[in-house]
């Protein structure tokens, strides 16, 4: 054999395997390179989305507090609770004591204040110049109309970093003073603790302009205790100018650092508040191998290790897409009916009004959804919703599109803006879902209603939901000025339901109770009437339902108690001769172990006698557990407290109740004394209402007839022997002062004849 050729084709097969090998380690390290850099890309981009996600979380927390202070101006506007310094303290003290902050302040003017500090309670005729130069800022501001925060200091106070807020207080359209109220830092520790950044492998800071640590994570990689990013291993040289000059201009900025052998990232997200940035730092490859470890020893070696390298690349790379898809995936669908969720929604919405002006927003909910759910169960009621999900997607034009927000809240973004198309749209979706459920596997009817806003946003769709929520004859609400005002009105109402109630602007109304047979008063029934400052009257049909709904009722009934106690007191004191007064009592009341209790606190105060009151509940509490309020029925008649069913036949009453439960009194629904032109409907009416008081008079309950407002009426209920009267016939309701001084100092069947 030729040594020659031999060496010759060897030569060439050598120089072919390392040809063949630097093409494949120039592949294999471009695609290493294409990964690395597809990494670096989508890490940079998660990072600056989830610190954003976290900015916008802490501006959330600022607008919920400016919304505070902003609400306790409106009301300050409207009560001008600022020409009386003593209720300005008190609302101020009462309003401190139910936040967070740390202080509330009210400033005039002319640069002098009231101070109410969490922990040191309360400074009077505070000068403005005392505060810290930070803080005199953000008050100066407020007074030129601006609503601030200020940046952070240290308080020889509180001994620790500060900020402060700021929101000025208007009165006939003019600035007469700041309310500002200081909070410290605490406020972003669960904002920047949590341990779910870049997956449990990053954390957030809060810094300041000089890259001092305002707020440090717990969940850090850095272990030692450094005062600045400057002063750790997050900045070479280079990079520390940079970085100084992104902090104290605003602007965000990316950059790596090796911690202990580990390689990270890190990105600074400016707030644009005080300076203040956000710093994400995160782990981003950990410990590598160099490549000058790789020995290439044979051909057919380093190219198994070559395919091998590019299988666990390839398969890394893989991951990542496939990992970063169901973060996605998370962040984007909805778990429950695969819709997208409200995040996807906000930001498909912001993409599409730059194309489309003219839209609408729907939101659409189920009535009653959690019935669905106690009857069918949290898979039955999951059906329900992935069902409505199909019949939404199934009626979307092109471009439109719809989330899940939470519960059974859908959200439908529609290109239409015509109230009749929108509303024979919605009427059909809506009409869908009932007819189709109702013959379903469950045989339930669901019933939605929605709410939509044309050219507006989710919160107004919402609002126009809310406001048709208890109602089944509408079905569809549209936005407008009439909601807008009455929400408005609600939240003007929860704003001042607890200093009216400090301030005793709850007021008791009396309305006498006449014995049928001769005329004489037997009793009264209180009634709550809201008197303003300014002398005008909110009368109950304005907040009782308000009230009920937001359980404030539980403490204006025992206000309203502790009112009738005291004018039974003020009688027995006088040396007159008390009678028994009824007052409304709520649902919520019925079903507190501590009710009864309660009541015997209040009556022992004023030394009444429990007989002297009688507690008067709606037939529809009876309803929800006969068995449960029976019970405490019987706790209440034990301390000594009678017990009376109010509007009965409002509803759909049932005689069962008046067996079942041992109630003292009945009081007939004032819809039987309505004119009903119909002289068969009379005659059915009249014997309903004769057998009603007959059987009431069987189990010894006593029969009130409410709404007598003629002779006729009167007459009409005495023929069918109720025991007591009710109503504008006799006298309508009147001030406490005024029922004394009518009835209490005569003889009350001279009056009630007089009158009668």
């Amino acid at each position: 054999m030729n040594e020659n050729k031999i060496k010759k084709q060897l030569m060439q097969v050598t120089i072919s395997v390392i040809l063949v090998s630097i093409i494949v380690c120039v592949a294999v390290f471009i695609i290493f390179g294409y990964v690395v850099n597809a990494v670096n890309e989508s890490d940079r981009s998660q990072m600056k989305i989830e610190t954003q996600e976290y900015k916008n979380r802490i501006f959330k927390q600022l607008d919920e507090d400016f919304q505070i202070l902003t609400t306790l101006s409106k009301s300050y506007e409207i009560s001008r609770i600022m020409d009386d310094e003593e209720t300005l303290m008190t609302s101020i003290i009462e309003t401190n004591k139910a936040n967070a902050f740390i202080s509330l302040s009210y400033f005039s003017v002319n640069g002098t204040g009231v101070v109410d500090t969490r922990d040191y309670g309360v400074e009077y005729d505070v000068k403005l110049e005392d505060y810290h130069p930070y803080a005199q800022e953000v008050i100066k501001k407020a007074l030129q109309g601006e609503n601030a925060v200020s940046k952070m200091f240290d308080s020889e106070v509180h001994h620790q970093k500060v900020f402060v807020y700021a929101v000025p207080v208007y009165q006939d359209d003019e600035i007469v003073g700041v309310l500002s109220a200081g909070d410290t830092l605490e406020i972003f520790e669960d904002i920047v603790n949590g341990d779910t950044v870049m997956g449990g492998q990053g954390y957030i800071h809060l810094l300041d302009s000089e890259g001092d640590f305002l707020v440090r994570s717990d969940n850090t990689i850095v272990q030692e205790n450094v005062e600045s990013i400057f002063d750790g291993p997050y900045l070479n040289n280079d990079m520390q100018q940079t970085a100084l000059e992104a902090l104290q201009n605003q602007n965000s900025i990316y950059g790596t650092f090796n911690y202990k052998g580990e390689q990270c990232r890190f990105y600074i997200e400016p707030l644009e508040l005080n300076g203040w940035s956000l710093f994400c730092a995160n782990r981003l490859w950990g410990p590598t191998l160099s490549m000058g470890q790789i020995v290439i020893f044979t051909g057919g070696f380093l190219f198994l290790i070559l395919i091998l390298m590019f299988f666990l690349l390839y398969y890394g790379y893989y991951k990542f897409r496939k990992n970063s898809a169901l973060l996605l995936h998370v962040v984007y669908v909805d778990d429950v009916t695969k819709a997208m969720t409200t995040l996807r929604f906000d930001q498909r919405l912001q993409e599409i009004q730059k194309k489309h002006e003219d839209y609408c927003i729907a939101a659409v909910n189920v009535h009653n959804f959690k019935w669905i759910n106690n009857l069918f169960g949290i898979n039955g009621g999951n059906k329900v919703l992935q069902y409505i999900k199909d019949i939404i997607e199934k009626n979307l034009n092109e471009e439109e599109f719809f989330c899940r927000d939470s519960a059974d809240l859908f959200y439908i973004f529609l290109l239409e803006t015509d109230k009749q198309i929108l509303e024979n749209r919605l009427m059909k979706i809506i009409t869908t879902i009932s007819d189709t459920t109702a013959h379903a596997e469950y045989s339930y009817e669901i019933s939605l209603y929605s709410g939509l806003s044309i050219c507006g946003t989710r919160e107004q769709a919402l609002l126009a939901l809310r406001s048709i929520q208890n109602s089944h004859r509408t079905s569809v609400a549209f936005y407008d000025s009439k909601i807008h005002n009455k929400f408005r009105q609600i939240s003007l109402v929860e704003s001042q339901m607890q200093s009216a109630l400090q301030k005793n602007e709850f007021k008791l109304f009396l309305q006498p109770k006449t014995d049928l047979t001769n005329d004489r008063i037997v009793g009264a029934e209180a009634l709550v009437r809201w008197q303003l400052s300014d002398g005008t009257f909110r009368y109950p049909n304005e907040f009782i339902p308000l009230f009920e709904q937001n359980g404030f009722c539980h403490k204006l009934d025992m206000y309203m108690v502790e009112q009738v106690c005291k004018q039974l007191r003020s009688w027995i004191d006088e040396g007159l001769t008390p009678i028994p007064i009824s007052i409304n009592q709520s649902k919520l009341l019925f079903a507190n172990a501590n009710y009864p209790d309660e009541l015997i606190k209040i009556t022992n105060k004023y030394d009444i006698p429990p007989s002297l009151i009688t507690l008067e509940m709606l037939e529809g509490i009876a309803t929800n557990d006969t068995q449960q309020i029976n019970s405490q029925i019987e706790a209440l008649h034990a301390k000594g407290f009678k017990i009376s069913m109010d509007d009965f036949g409002s509803g759909y009453s049932s005689l069962n109740m008046l067996y079942c439960l041992k109630i003292d009194e009945l009081k007939l629904d004032r819809g039987f004394m309505r004119e009903v032109s119909d002289k068969d409907d009379n005659r059915r009416r009249r014997i309903v209402l004769k057998e009603i008081i007959t059987f009431a008079k069987k189990l010894n309950i006593s029969t009130v007839a409410e709404g007598i407002e003629t002779q006729q009426d009167k007459e009409y209920v005495a023929a069918l022997h109720c025991d007591y009267g009710q109503g504008y016939f006799y006298a309508k309701p009147m001030s406490a002062y005024d029922f004394s001084q009518k009835y209490m100092y005569t003889d009350h069947s001279e009056v009630m004849q007089d009158e009668v």
